[in-house]
């Protein structure tokens, strides 16, 4: 559509907050045509549902134990999985006795929790929390954790990854917001005749199931230089600056770090946004409610506030209203001080299921929890002030 249009009342702007509850209909994730409707009611709250598609729940990824926690031969624990992606958690403590390579998808390894050594083909890099790694399609790799409570969270997508760079710049939108130069490649270190030439299995992801290869040599520690793109590359949340207007909210593309090649999936970083200065009415803080297309999941990694947030994390299915939150708008006193709060989103056109095992870890109650976890996170609030803004 070439002209938006009104229609009956609209008592104030798409980033205000008044008595009605704003929702945002939107296609093609946040991309295509668009309607803000504004309510008396909530329909992010129903009573009853027959079925998980139809409901937006969470869960608390700390209560889940993946076989890979105490078995060194132990393997991720699957938490969504849709058409040409998986999402997984890992919690190995030791290293793998193995080389591992995924022969189905391309990855993005976010670490949540604890330091390793991760060794590739192309050289190894020393990776802790915060970082998050791009490792494509057949690279081999092997984790060697430097302390025991760790927690990676694995994104794995049949489409290929890339900077999102080339989305910004396919709509005209500069990306040099987000440093790329930042970014850092592995260098090769090769290992000695008596290091390289043992006998190593590789653990091959194939067709959804674990085959294995074994080779004379150690493959991560026999390349002796590289050349080309940077197929492997790091990462870290804290060098992602949050976006924000003088109005409001922004919606999570406006994070957005990584892309697949088809626009099949967007990942994004939601650090702590500028704050508005347009006062209410005109001026909110935080999420109106939504709904769209895509299937959105996200992951609280650091939550300074409320640090019972810290690895929870939201499955919000397409076309189910996300109820929202948002507050007038403030400013801090200064001086300014870095506010350490960080979630994950990952937008995707598949539609994602959640697999047993995350069940089992639900969190209680999920329309209060929604704003207890998520929202809260969302919005910039304290525990003790979320439920105050609630519009049911």
């Amino acid at each position: 559509m070439t002209t938006n249009i009104r229609r009956g009342k609209v008592p104030h702007s798409q980033a205000g907050i008044g008595e009605h509850l704003d929702q945002i209909y939107t296609q093609k994730g946040f991309f295509g045509n668009w309607a803000m409707l504004y309510r008396t009611n909530n329909p992010g709250h129903p009573k009853e549902w027959s079925n998980l598609d139809l409901m937006n729940m969470g869960a608390d990824s700390n209560l889940l134990k993946p076989t890979d926690l105490t078995d060194p031969y132990g393997a991720p624990m699957a938490l969504l999985t849709g058409d040409g992606i998986e999402i997984s958690l890992s919690r190995r403590s030791k290293a793998m006795p193995f080389v591992e390579k995924n022969a189905d998808n391309h990855q993005i390894r976010f670490y949540h929790r604890g330091e390793f050594e991760l060794q590739t083909e192309l050289g190894p890099l020393n990776v802790t929390a915060g970082d998050f790694v791009v490792i494509p399609i057949g690279v081999m790799f092997r984790e060697v954790p430097k302390t025991e409570d760790n927690a990676v969270l694995i994104f794995e997508t049949r489409a290929s990854i890339k900077p999102a760079e080339e989305m910004w710049d396919s709509v005209g939108f500069t990306g040099f917001f987000i440093d790329y130069t930042l970014m850092e490649v592995p260098t090769p270190a090769p290992g000695t005749p008596e290091t390289i030439n043992v006998d190593t299995e590789v653990r091959v992801k194939l067709n959804g199931t674990y085959e294995k290869l074994v080779f004379g040599f150690d493959p991560l520690k026999d390349v002796v230089g590289w050349m080309g793109d940077p197929v492997v590359f790091k990462l870290n949340v804290w060098d992602i600056p949050g976006m924000g207007t003088s109005h409001g909210f922004l919606p999570p593309p406006g994070g957005a770090v990584l892309i697949g090649d088809d626009k099949s999936f967007i990942f994004t970083v939601q650090s702590p946004k500028p704050h508005p200065n347009v006062p209410a009415p005109d001026g909110s803080y935080g999420a109106p409610a939504h709904l769209n297309d895509y299937d959105e999941f996200w992951f609280s990694h650091r939550s300074e506030a409320s640090p019972h947030r810290e690895g929870h994390l939201w499955r919000l299915p397409p076309m189910v209203v996300h109820p929202g939150l948002k507050r007038p708008t403030t400013y801090p006193e200064n001086p300014v001080q870095r506010i350490r709060s960080c979630t994950l989103n990952f937008d995707t056109r598949s539609r994602l299921s959640w697999s047993k095992e995350a069940q089992e870890a639900f969190l209680p109650d999920p329309h209060t929890s929604i704003y207890t976890s998520l929202y809260g996170a969302h919005a910039g609030f304290v525990q003790e002030e979320l439920l105050k803004h609630v519009k049911k």
